[in-house]
């Protein structure tokens, strides 16, 4: 029996949402994979839809295929996002056994129902072998949307299975097979699927570029690091209040030394790659717990979560001296740029500003004493452990005074 209009619809609405998705690519989004394969499943699903006995059962195999491949491609390209790409052997192996198995249904049993169940049971398989470890890592709102969607996605097609295997289905030709209540249930069951993914992929993709341009608008261009704005809003939530909750953290405030000197005698171009050596210095130290901005022009904060001062004080005087060490061959082969820096450590009660003022105070006190030192001090009344490594004596009984590290010649 010819395919009606209303079957039709099936692939071609799975079609014009592939069309779509290979569509937002030119405007800025990153949907083409997606697209790519809800094509491939809309082609199976179109070729399902031809009449050509004669060809069974190589039609039902490259019909199959097509399907189970863009069940592939679609999970492929949500691993993408992780960057944790299974092995592709495994989906060509599952692929090859789906078309084995299709031929055996066809040729030897003339079961369209045999041949469904085996499909659906490898796209179930492949999906759950996707979503699960993304679902285990996801950490965005994007990959929350996508991973419910797969997941709701394979729950349907596993119900379907289990449907097939419990349910009596009466015995049907070939041809008989897609114009059934099983037949109609298949192709709607995939043009379900095609939607709830189109509608997640584009929410997903959203979020990304909201996320993108908040990131771009938080991120200094030239370092890579947080510029004033970013740390404003990291550091919103503990601005509002004392850090009474929260561990002590470490406050590094840097400032690199003479920096208009070095603009005047070289350029803003070597000033800018002054800039970006010394932003990849801190860039190794801040992970995902850690936090590393450019204040504006050569001053730089690293805060150092669950530090003790001594920590963050030898964490500073590491960067500084890799700092001196830097060589600035071919430009200034003979120069040695220096910073000066200022380094505490926050206060349960006290208010995050507080400790920032006080990081500040104690850099232009480094600046004071010559610069190309580090200077660290707690805050009144809080502990000075650590200060005796640095000093060579041992710390004042009540207020510590800010000590300095010998400075490079």
């Amino acid at each position: 029996m010819p395919a009606t209009l209303l079957e039709w619809s099936v692939p071609a609405a799975i079609l014009l949402c592939a069309t779509g998705l290979c569509a937002a690519r030119f405007v800025g989004f990153n949907t083409l994979r997606w697209g790519c394969a809800l094509a491939c499943l809309g082609t199976g699903y179109a070729i399902m839809l031809v009449q050509a006995s004669e060809l069974s059962p190589y039609k039902q195999a490259v019909e199959d295929a097509f399907i189970l491949g863009g069940v592939i491609l679609a999970c492929r390209a949500l691993q993408s996002r992780r960057r944790g790409q299974t092995s592709c052997y495994v989906d060509v192996a599952v692929l090859l056994a789906s078309t084995a198995m299709v031929i055996v249904s066809v040729v030897l049993f003339a079961s369209a129902k045999l041949e469904t169940f085996f499909v659906q049971a490898c796209c179930a398989f492949v999906i759950w072998r996707s979503t699960l470890p993304f679902a285990r890592q996801v950490e965005t709102t994007s990959d929350k949307v996508l991973a419910t969607a797969f997941l709701f996605i394979a729950l349907v097609l596993t119900g379907q299975c289990v449907l097939y295997i419990g349910a009596p289905t009466p015995l049907l030709a070939m041809g008989e097979w897609r114009t059934s209540v099983w037949g109609t249930l298949i192709q709607y069951t995939g043009l379900l699927g095609s939607i709830v993914l189109t509608f997640a992929v584009f929410i997903a993709t959203s979020y990304d570029a909201i996320e993108k341009y908040r990131r771009q608008a938080h991120t200094d261009a030239l370092t890579g690091l947080l510029n004033r704005q970013g740390l404003d809003s990291l550091l919103a939530p503990v601005s509002r209040g004392a850090l009474s909750e929260a561990a002590p953290t470490g406050v590094i405030m840097a400032d690199i030394d003479n920096f208009k000197h070095i603009n005047d005698v070289f350029g803003h171009a070597f000033g800018d790659t002054v800039l970006a050596r010394f932003g990849a210095l801190l860039r190794p130290k801040a992970d995902a717990h850690l936090c590393a901005a450019r204040l504006g022009g050569e001053e730089f904060l690293l805060l150092l979560p669950g530090a003790t001062l001594e920590s963050a004080t030898a964490i500073a005087e590491e960067i500084r001296a890799n700092f001196v060490a830097q060589r600035w061959a071919p430009h200034a082969p003979n120069s040695r740029f220096t910073a000066s820096i200022g380094v505490t450590l926050t206060q349960a009660g006290e208010p995050f500003a507080h400790a920032l003022k006080r990081a500040d105070d104690l850099l232009y006190t480094a600046k004071r004493r010559g610069r190309n030192c580090t200077v660290a001090g707690a805050a009144p009344g809080g502990a000075a452990h650590g200060l005796a490594r640095f000093s060579g004596m041992p710390p004042p009984p009540s207020r510590p005074t800010p000590q300095t590290s010998p400075p490079v010649r």
